[in-house]
């Protein structure tokens, strides 16, 4: 079981290494424009497996999930998956989320994907056990403050996606994002 502890200074000393240290950031499945559109679906998560193995490919060893709906936790199934088949990449999944009882919003298929990346945490932070204004977007600057790579998608600019990226570019982050805005194929 993964070490679990709940923050409540909301900067704890997560990591010591940042330099091989990447994130995911992204939107919720109904954010994502053509998420019923099985094909272009498949693809971008094609797209993001494959800028995960290029962080691996660049060294990177420890990955942070924001155990949110959608791509945290397309990033975070993908790190467990590669814990288990590739254990000799010594690969580490540090959990944050918001607030503990965030995980009773969510229901049928997202529980299962939810525990299934949180039994592969090897570390596991909230903030809270509850909810609280600032939740989030402290969730995210953690995530951001511990990292040198941002991995992530983003089709909406006016959201928590747009301004961890923004956080992340400030303080030089490696951007590797998918902008689905920008892709002719995703906008054929």
């Amino acid at each position: 079981m993964a070490k679990e502890e709940i923050v409540f200074d909301y900067h704890p000393n997560i990591l010591t290494d940042r330099e091989h240290t990447a994130c995911f950031t992204g939107h919720r499945p109904e954010k994502i424009p053509f998420y019923d559109d099985e094909i272009k679906r498949r693809m971008l998560m094609s797209m993001f497996i494959q800028l995960i193995y290029d962080a691996i490919d660049d060294g990177y060893r420890t990955f942070i999930c924001g155990m949110a709906r959608g791509i945290d936790i397309w990033g975070g199934r993908a790190i467990y998956a590669l814990k288990h088949e590739r254990p000799e990449l010594n690969l580490k999944m540090i959990g944050i989320s918001p607030y503990k009882n965030e995980v009773n919003l969510l229901h049928g298929v997202d529980i299962y994907e939810y525990g299934t990346v949180r039994v592969g945490c090897d570390e596991m932070y909230y903030l809270s056990e509850d909810y609280f204004p600032a939740c989030y977007h402290i969730r995210n600057r953690l995530m951001v403050d511990h990292s040198s790579r941002i991995i992530g998608v983003i089709s909406e600019y006016k959201s928590g996606t747009a301004n961890t990226i923004r956080e992340a570019k400030r303080q030089g982050l490696d951007l590797q994002i998918i902008d689905t805005n920008k892709s002719s194929f995703f906008n054929s």
